[in-house]
């Protein structure tokens, strides 16, 4: 509103002050007109001595008024002076003013002898030129209080883009860019708040780059990470942490009790928002999976002034580690059990034909028998022992193998066992024979899987062996079938496993260890292969291989 009325009243007080001003030299030339009077009534008082009233009045320049009448304005006037007791003998002499005139009477012997003088007030004096003074005084004081106005203007809208641009860095929001003349008053001014604008944008792109590249490293750490704040509530997360408590987690700000459903973890997160104290615990947490962590809970202070602390919650999955722990546990238990019977064997017999049995040739023959199939079984099982270890630590290069003809190797080494049980083998070759990978695994892993076939395929039984090479996708994939006991349906993903067998009895008959397809499966997994099978009980049994080269 000030704003809106403020030319307004600009050009009211210039009027006022023009006003006073006009007023202020009116009186200057009153006083004037009144020295000229006093002077001109001295002279009239002596040109009386020697002449009448009114030619003394009419050498002075004044008019003489007949105060008996009251025909023409002046006779009124002094007839109203007189009346009113303004206008007395022996006063120098009285003045009427009215706007456009200043009237002076003057009295002197008796009330019957007055004179006058009329004098023009200041804008009565030359009009035209009063009015153009008047014209040109509002031109340019008008003028002046426009172009300041407009300059106000601009300057109170640039200081208001100004004050809006610190509003939006208070907000962070992005401040919008102001141009102004050089000559401007508020050039510098802007000129800075534009160089902090650009400042700050590149300050807060900055920390929205570190921002994505902080939340990228917590979300793709193999650890669960939770952020707390001094209340409990949530802050962030990363989806390791959800996936360990098994929740779906808000990104909304929540109480953590929300999401940690394990009562060990939930009272080290409570004791550590109370107490200040950091917990490490390894725990179980309870979910649909259980599993096995190593949890830190940790209080963060960032500085002394900082009393609002935060505390971060560390989850590192234990459970493979513990299972491979298992498996390391039942893999010694298994060896020992697996080492036991044939050492047992060998000791026994030989202990047998040490106390005398080797004087009865036809013992002799059964038990050296006996203790060199043991023997043979004990060499295969520490042979596959070596085999498995050494999967994962072989560093052999890749050459190119001709399968055709290592398959016809590991055939060969076979032969006694082939024709001991009538096996009929069938092979097939799809493509190029010749292949470039590692021979050593390639050839554990057929072998494996004839020898299976073998061990576990019915007396005149056929085994057939089909290789194909896809150039186009740069791959191998062989299969390998038998006509033997196959496997039923909820074994077949355990055959895989260390020391399972379909039928133990078998294996044992036929000199099996139990490793075959966990070597297998291990040395297809180090070519980053896969590994299946199809079977059917009584049926057989389908290994399929295929292998990126």
């Amino acid at each position: 509103m000030r704003k809106k009325f403020g030319p307004l009243i600009a050009i009211a007080i210039t009027v006022i002050i023009f006003i006073v001003l006009s007023v202020f030299a009116d009186n200057i030339l009153g006083h004037s007109q009144n020295e000229m009077f006093s002077d001109e009534t001295v002279s009239y008082r002596e040109l009386k001595k020697n002449h009448s009233q009114e030619q003394a009045a009419k050498y002075s320049s004044l008019s003489y008024v007949d105060t008996t009448k009251r025909s023409t304005a002046l006779e009124k006037g002094a007839y109203d002076l007189i009346h009113r007791g303004h206008l007395t003998p022996g006063q120098n002499f009285v003045t009427n003013d009215t706007f456009g005139t200043r009237t002076m009477y003057y009295m002197h012997g008796s009330s019957k002898y007055v004179v006058a003088k009329k004098y023009k007030r200041l804008w009565n004096q030359d009009t035209f030129s009063f009015v153009m003074v008047a014209f040109i005084y509002f031109i340019v004081t008008d003028s002046m209080i426009l172009f300041f106005y407009r300059r106000r203007q601009v300057l109170s809208k640039d200081i208001e883009s100004v004050t809006e641009n610190l509003k939006r860095v208070r907000k962070n929001k992005e401040m919008a860019s102001l141009i102004l003349a050089p000559d401007d008053e508020l050039y510098e001014l802007v000129e800075q708040t534009n160089d902090i604008s650009m400042d700050i944008n590149e300050l807060r792109d900055n920390a929205r780059l570190r921002e994505r590249r902080f939340k990228g490293l917590i979300g793709h750490l193999p650890i669960g990470v939770m952020l707390l704040n001094s209340q409990g509530e949530v802050l962030m997360h990363n989806q390791a942490m959800a996936g360990l408590l098994d929740e779906n987690i808000s990104n909304e700000i929540h109480p953590f009790i929300e999401d940690v459903k394990t009562y060990s973890l939930s009272r080290m997160i409570e004791h550590t928002l109370r107490k200040n104290k950091n917990h490490h615990r390894e725990i179980q947490l309870v979910g649909n999976s259980q599993k096995y962590v190593d949890a830190n809970v940790i209080r963060l202070v960032h500085s002394r002034e900082d009393y609002d602390q935060q505390v971060l919650v560390i989850l590192y999955d234990l459970t493979e580690s513990r299972r491979f722990e298992q498996m390391q546990v039942d893999f010694v238990n298994n060896v020992s059990h697996e080492l036991k019977t044939p050492i047992t064997s060998i000791e026994g017999f030989s202990e047998t034909l040490l106390n005398g049995a080797k004087d009865d040739p036809e013992k002799l023959d059964h038990f050296l028998h006996i203790i060199n199939d043991e023997s043979i079984r004990l060499t295969e099982l520490i042979q596959d022992i070596l085999s498995l270890s050494k999967v994962k630590k072989d560093t052999e290069k890749a050459q190119l193998v001709n399968m055709s003809e290592d398959i016809d190797k590991l055939l060969e080494r076979m032969e006694i066992p082939i024709k001991k049980h009538g096996i009929h083998v069938k092979k097939e070759f799809f493509g190029n024979v010749n292949v470039t990978i590692s021979k050593e695994k390639i050839n554990l892993i057929i072998g494996n899987l004839i020898k299976n076939a073998i061990s576990y395929n019915k007396e005149n039984g056929t085994i057939s062996m089909e290789f194909h090479h896809d150039e186009i996708e740069n791959r191998i994939r062989f299969v390998i079938q038998d006509t033997g006991i196959g496997i039923a349906d909820d074994e077949q993903d355990r055959v895989f496993e260390r020391f399972y067998r379909v039928d133990k009895s078998r294996s044992l008959e036929t000199g099996g260890t139990g490793l075959g397809l966990a070597i297998v499966k291990e040395t297809v997994d180090t070519l980053n292969g896969t590994i299946g099978v199809e079977s059917h009980k009584g049926l057989g049994s389908t290994f399929t291989v295929n292998i990126p080269l």
